[in-house]
């Protein structure tokens, strides 16, 4: 991963923040208003330059401000998944340990805003969410798009089962855009993560839009791993 300073870092973060939130080009101006960087908009201005010569940003036309590109969104996935914050969501965590895995979908995407899915490894058996879920949160720019997820949602099941034998146990990542083994789709992003629950092999995935919460979907999947783990060791305990 190519480095930035941590100003330049710092600026991105933000840049990226602003954007999953606003769904508007980000201007110097904007960060200086809402953010104290120790520098002034000129600056500010330089560094977002900086960050679209090295592709981690973009600017729709000159006048505009910035949005990430899929390099940005993928330096920002880093970036949280190395923070250790996560998510006790009593009602998922619950759900996941009664195996309720319909419901578990369900509220992982109302909470989230995705279409989530859960695969259970020993059966294959798909559980995922509603395609209404993730069509209400993506902006759209043509009917190729919306063909393309669709796609990608009756394709879902079958990719899940294949990328199982090519994940480690126990992962926990962010795909961006087309490098998802999940999807096809450049404008989707994908939250995964495998558990393991009750002695059985279970991975979940979360489906939305490149301006997806990540910060969220991630501290949700950290919570439930966390919830999972202390599972498993009080069983392990019962049986000694």
């Amino acid at each position: 991963m190519e480095v930035l300073s941590p100003r330049g870092a710092e600026i991105l973060h933000a840049v990226i923040q602003e954007y999953i939130a606003t769904g508007q080009p980000i201007s110097s101006e904007w960060l200086y208003e809402r953010h104290d960087f120790g520098i002034r908009p000129a600056m500010i201005r330089l560094e977002l330059n900086d960050l679209t010569e090295r592709g981690f940003l973009e600017q729709p036309h000159p006048a505009a401000g910035r949005v990430p590109s899929n390099k940005g969104y993928e330096f920002f996935a880093r970036q949280v998944l190395n923070t250790d914050t996560a998510l006790n969501e009593r009602r998922a965590d619950k759900l996941m340990m009664q195996h309720s895995w319909g419901d578990l979908v369900d509220e992982i995407s109302k909470e989230l805003g995705v279409l989530a899915a859960v695969m259970r490894a020993e059966s294959r058996e798909v559980h995922k969410g509603y395609l209404e879920n993730l069509l209400d949160h993506l902006d759209w720019q043509s009917r190729e798009e919306v063909k393309a997820v669709v796609r990608d949602f009756e394709e879902l099941d079958n990719r899940m089962t294949l990328s199982l034998g090519d994940m480690q146990q126990d992962f926990l990542d962010i795909f961006i855009g087309r490098k998802s083994p999940f999807t096809s789709s450049d404008f989707l992003s994908v939250v995964a993560g495998d558990y393991e629950v009750d002695g059985e092999r279970v991975m979940l995935c979360a489906i939305g839009p490149k301006r997806m919460d990540y910060e969220q979907a991630t501290k949700m999947f950290k919570g439930l791993k966390q919830c999972a783990s202390r599972d498993n060791k009080n069983e392990r305990r019962k049986r000694q």
